[in-house]
């Protein structure tokens, strides 16, 4: 084969590649578009002939040859050749080969120098060349499992070759970062894959290369490396420490880092288990998968949480995955329960008694209150106080806050109290703290002859004297203590209740404490107050006695509903008012007292009531219009008025407002069409119905309803009136012939009008 052009003669073989096809060489991609260099096309005859071209020289003196090309003043790295003229450009990079090495015709040229040859080798560009190709690429896809040794076959590139079709020689694509040139070991001239080392799914799940042979044939081969179970679930920390406070509501939830794997799929992490640790399967595990595949782990609370029963637990959670045999891995979970405010102090007694002798001085110690408290920390502190609300308010006593010692603090009078009754309250040191009551009673020890003497302490939060209209028979009301030192420490006391009606009645133990209580239901709109009277008397000669005398109030519950002065109230308005018009007035009134007598005032919205036309004031019970009325849409609308105290709960009552509208002139005939045709036969008998007018309905939902439409009126163009007439006797009005219409008059049309 040869080529010809200007400064050009034919070449024999110059050991270029050759694809059987025509070919051109392009000037490479750093030279300028308008390079001087001048392309001659070349020919291979066969297969095997040798391809020969000559690019002629441009005046920086580029020259190639017979596939080999130098340039005077830089060296080329790389062309791009087109194969034919399909567009297809196969890339070409300069390497530099010994003398001696490749000699082609060019040695007759430059025989006599000596510079480097070089050899030119063609790196095909395998995707733009695949997509260019007449011939279907062939695609390969191989397994194996990782961790194999080195050396381990994977498969062989001809596989992948379509049928017929064989090579001697594959060219391997291989980017820098695909792991195909250092992991595999390809033989390019059998196409046997190899591990080049122990391939790690971990670090490398698959491999991709394309293998192009002499003829152009490419193979796409993938190469997928399976997963085996080489890793164990691991817990980001071997031990972790977790606070939950006791009392936990059950079915609380708390994450906890999850266990990794590296493995995927039904290697990965499948489940978690607790396998120590648990005391009464206090706690259980829910898991769940996330997107990233990653099994997400809660530790969920299932029994109640006690720190006084129990301070903490060691869980040792074990965590798996789904291969065989299972991989495990574990972590120690220590749960520390956190203490909250939960118990209250406990007094070592519910009662205290002591005696004292009139004359014993400020700043001695009477007697010791103890109380314990089950929670840690401050929620465990406890401290004493005496209630001066409900006793002691003259300060005869103080208590010491940390051991609860109480002493005397000023001269006790005998004649003045000869019991003195205390209220200590014990209380911790939360930040809400609990509370707890315990009574002491100090007796003053006299010679003296002295009437028996009485404490009263109500029992109601305040102190007052009062009792809700609501407390059981048996509840108590107020607390009294009976003393007379002329008896010593069991004085022979009689106490008596007078007055209440008998709703209250008197109780005691020991005739010393004595309890006053609810004996009979209790009713405040009944009566709100009663007047008591207490006495006590000795068993003296002669006795002497002592009383005391009270009121209590009985405290309203929300135990009536608002009453209505009607159930039914009705009122006639016209139906042109204006919007917030007075309509009228409702009234309900509550028996209780306070919040819970009083009353606020709402409508109960129906649609098809068309209550949503007023609106109420919530204190007066005023009822107004808040939008038009319409007497066509609804004649006669009715609402729910719905009185509500405000109790806890509140209580409520009902009563039914019917308003009647007032009609008047407020809408005008329609007719179903403002045009009427109609075509009449010439000689049409007198009296002959051939049109019939409707009004339309003016309200869909009331049918047949036409509101002002008395009479029909015809108006006739052309002076036809003498030839029709409107039917007024039915509410839908035929029109009619007066006399016959002959054609050939010269009116034979006209139109109608109302």
């Amino acid at each position: 084969m040869s080529t010809s052009g200007k400064g050009s003669e034919p070449l024999s073989s110059c050991g270029c590649f050759d694809f059987g096809r025509m070919v051109r060489w392009v000037s490479p991609p750093r030279l300028k578009r308008d390079s001087s260099l001048k392309m001659t096309r070349c020919h291979s005859e066969s297969l095997h002939d040798s391809l020969s071209c000559v690019v002629q020289p441009s005046a920086d003196g580029a020259a190639l040859t017979g596939g080999l090309m130098e340039d005077t003043t830089a060296r080329w790295r790389s062309v791009m050749v087109e194969l034919g003229q399909s567009g297809l450009y196969v890339a070409a990079e300069m390497k530099k080969v010994p003398m001696g090495v490749g000699r082609t015709v060019m040695a007759r040229f430059y025989r006599d120098r000596t510079w480097d040859r070089t050899l030119l080798v063609l790196l095909i560009v395998l995707k733009v060349f695949a997509a260019h190709s007449s011939m279907v690429p062939g695609t390969l896809e191989l397994q194996l499992d990782e961790e194999q040794p080195a050396g381990t076959v994977v498969g062989d590139i001809s596989a992948g070759l379509p049928p017929g079709v064989t090579a001697a020689l594959y060219f391997i694509s291989d980017h820098e970062g695909t792991g195909v040139g250092t992991d595999l070991d390809i033989d390019e001239s059998t196409g046997i894959i190899k591990t080049a080392k122990v391939l790690d799914r971990e670090v490398r799940d698959h491999y991709n290369f394309i293998a192009v042979t002499m003829t152009g044939v490419t193979v796409e081969v993938t190469i997928v490396v399976n997963d085996i179970n080489d890793h164990a679930p691991t817990f980001p920390r071997k031990r972790a420490t977790f606070k939950i406070p006791e009392q936990t509501t059950i079915g609380t939830k708390f994450p906890l880092d999850p266990a990794l794997d590296a493995d995927k799929d039904q290697l990965a992490t499948q489940g978690y288990i607790i396998t120590d640790g648990n005391v009464g399967q206090a706690f259980l595990l829910e898991t769940r998968r996330g997107s990233n595949q990653v099994l997400y782990l809660d530790l969920v609370v299932n029994a109640v949480l006690d720190r006084e029963r129990r301070s903490s637990y060691t869980l040792l959670l074990e965590a798996f995955d789904g291969g065989s045999p299972k991989k495990t891995g574990q972590m120690i979970l220590d749960v520390t329960v956190q203490d909250i405010n939960d118990n209250a102090p406990v007094f070592n007694q519910s009662r205290y008694h002591t005696m004292i002798s009139e004359n014993l001085q400020p700043g001695n110690n009477i007697l010791q209150v103890f109380a314990s408290d089950a929670d840690e920390g401050d929620n465990g502190l406890v401290l004493y106080e005496i209630n001066r609300r409900q006793s002691d308010p003259d300060h005869y006593f103080v208590i010491d806050s940390r051991t609860g010692v109480i002493t005397l603090n000023k001269p006790l009078d005998y004649e003045l109290r000869r019991v003195h009754e205390l209220v200590v309250q014990a209380r911790d040191n939360a930040t809400h703290p609990e509370v707890t009551n315990a009574f002491v009673t100090i007796h003053v020890r006299d010679y003296n002859d002295n009437q028996p003497t009485m404490t009263i302490i109500f029992l109601s939060e305040d102190g007052s004297p009062r009792i809700s209209e609501g407390a059981q028979p048996g509840q108590y009301v107020a607390r009294i203590s009976v003393t007379d030192p002329d008896y010593g420490e069991y004085a022979n006391v009689n106490v008596s209740l007078e007055g209440g009606d008998g709703k209250f009645a008197l109780t005691t133990k020991d005739n010393i404490i004595y309890l006053i209580c609810v004996d009979e239901i209790l009713d405040r709109e009944e009566r709100d107050q009663y007047e008591l009277r207490v006495m006590a008397t000795d068993s003296g000669t002669p006795p002497l006695q002592a009383e005391s005398s009270f009121t209590i109030q009985v405290t309203d519950v929300n135990d009536n509903p608002p009453l209505f002065d009607q159930q039914e109230y009705t009122q006639v308005i016209p139906e042109v008012i204006f919007p917030g018009s007075f309509v009228l007035q409702v009234t309900a009134r509550d028996k209780d007292q306070g919040p819970n007598g009083e009353v606020q005032y709402s409508i109960l919205q129906n649609l098809e009531t068309h209550s949503g036309w007023f609106s109420i004031d919530a204190v007066t019970g005023i009822i107004t219009t808040l939008t038009q009325l319409d007497y066509e849409m609804d004649p006669a609308p009715s609402l729910i008025v719905v009185a509500t105290d405000r109790g806890r709960p509140p209580l409520s009552a009902t009563a039914v407002v019917k308003v009647i509208l007032q009609d008047i002139n407020d809408n005008e005939p329609v007719f179903e069409s403002k045009f009427y045709n109609a075509s009449l036969k010439e000689n049409t008998a007198a009296g002959t119905c051939f049109m019939e007018v409707r009004p339309r309905f003016l309200f869909p939902q009331r049918p047949g309803l036409f509101l002002g439409l008395t009479a029909w009126r015809l108006m006739m163009a052309f002076k036809l009136s003498s030839l029709f007439v409107v039917d007024n006797s039915r509410l839908i009005k035929p029109e009619r012939l007066v006399k016959e219409i002959d054609f050939d008059t010269p009116v034979s049309r006209g139109h109608f009008g109302e």
